[in-house]
């Protein structure tokens, strides 16, 4: 097949994970594609990006890195050796303390393959993690609880109230909501102890769709979980892992469903689902960032076109793009469109993102927070973010040294999230969970 070269970089073997020179190149129907060869197993082609324009064009939209502090020598090559090293290139901005591996479901598709508590972190050892996340930026950052899943510890309020106690604002629990839905007054105390913001799982508005990324039907519980939310006045981003010919064409349904319910639904978090840890789900193929974005597009009936994703600035723009709703208050015959929202770009150029773009913005207030400034009420609006996670398939090492999402460990490292998870071909990780064993031969 004719190729196009579009640029180099470094990839890995998905098998050994050797790392490995590679090229990225454009075929005759425009589709990026990026293809190495490993001495042992042979080449390796894999599709990233469906369409070779807009892959050029978030490129060209690239803002200022933010380098990060260094606290460990640049060692092993990419991706071993993380911790944040020399050769990282962007800093932190969402950084996730793992409080435990344990978890009360067993879904086919996990990225954490979780379902072992032994050696969880003490509390110690988290606040030794808290202090890691002040140290790296400072106690503004974002900081999201996860796991396993966070509620099945049952001092996740202290966990919580540590945070708060050495100054961080911002304390989010990523869970998939079992435990919420089910026990009156527990998010109550979640709040009381400083909670800001639930990042629930929900993959789609059937049941079909549980069935095959959490292994059983629990819309229900997702649906209760939100009601929770709204009850104890706490704000939730759905986080939708997007699974070919499973929910890929629901995007625009759920799209509908956070706008209905943007009360409390403060964000829409889509995530092509990638294959480090467990994936046993079935899929028709595997979906880019691109996919998702143009999917998206398509799906929301004239009020999104894929140009107005723009990359967040916080990592690689091929990696972190979104794009914010706002709600339109002028009389229904003018709005811009039926669902009564609009999204920012319609508002806001790139030339006037960009002069406004602040590094400190969490990822998922960039936008909203240059709208504010500007005297646009955002209170009641919806981030949508599409946030393109690697695997051993489509690891790409200079995206990967622009990670800004980190996962800290009790020995004193932030190491990108894309690194913390990788398994090779046999399941294998790279990093034991928090570092506290041999890593992987």
């Amino acid at each position: 097949m004719e190729q196009k070269l579009m640029e180099k970089t470094l990839a890995l073997c998905p098998e050994c994970l050797a790392p490995l020179p590679a090229i990225i190149s454009e075929d005759v129907e425009g589709v990026v594609w990026m293809e190495r060869t490993c001495p042992e197993h042979g080449e390796v082609r894999t599709r990233i990006w469906p369409d070779a324009a807009h892959y050029r064009w978030l490129q060209s939209l690239a803002l200022p890195k933010t380098a990060p502090k260094p606290n460990c020598p640049a060692g092993a090559p990419c991706p071993a050796g993380c911790g944040t090293c020399a050769r990282h290139e962007r800093r932190g901005t969402l950084l996730e303390i793992e409080v435990t591996r344990a978890c009360n479901l067993h879904c086919p598709v996990c990225f954490m393959s979780a379902d072992d508590p032994t050696g969880d972190p003490t509390l110690e050892e988290i606040g030794a993690m808290y202090d890691v996340i002040a140290r790296a930026v400072g106690t503004d950052g974002a900081v999201q609880l996860t796991g396993g899943e966070p509620t099945c510890r049952a001092d996740l309020p202290q966990i919580i109230r540590m945070g708060r106690e050495k100054g961080f604002w911002g304390i989010e629990v990523n869970t998939n909501g079992l435990v919420i839905a089910s026990r009156p007054g527990y998010l109550e105390r979640l709040v009381e102890a400083g909670l800001t913001g639930v990042y629930l799982s929900f993959d789609g508005l059937t049941g079909e769709v549980y069935e095959a990324t959490c292994g059983r039907d629990i819309l229900d519980v997702k649906l209760r979980a939100i009601e929770r939310c709204r009850e104890a006045g706490i704000q939730v981003v759905l986080s939708v892992a997007v699974v070919s010919g499973s929910n890929d064409g629901q995007l625009g349904d759920l799209l509908r469903f956070c706008l209905d319910n943007a009360d409390v639904v403060a964000g829409l978090a889509l995530q092509p689902a990638f294959t480090s840890g467990r994936f046993e789900a079935e899929r028709e193929s595997a979906l880019t960032a691109g996919d998702v974005i143009f999917k998206m597009a398509e799906q929301s009936d004239g009020l999104l076109d894929a140009e107005d994703f723009w990359p967040l600035g916080c990592s690689n723009p091929l990696c972190d793009t979104g794009t914010f709703l706002v709600r339109d208050r002028r009389e229904p015959a003018e709005r811009y469109h039926a669902t009564g929202f609009y999204p920012a770009t319609k508002s806001l150029t790139f030339d006037d993102y960009r002069a406004a773009y602040n590094a400190d913005s969490p990822q998922g207030s960039v936008i909203p927070d240059i709208l504010a400034s500007r005297g646009v009420p955002v209170h009641d609006g919806l981030s949508i973010i599409v946030m393109n996670y690697m695997d051993a398939n489509t690891m790409d090492i200079q995206r990967l040294r622009e990670c800004s999402m980190m996962v800290t460990t009790p020995d004193g490292r932030a190491i990108p999230f894309c690194s913390y998870h990788l398994t090779d071909g046999a399941g294998r990780r790279v990093y034991a969970p928090w570092c506290k064993e041999e890593l992987r031969d």
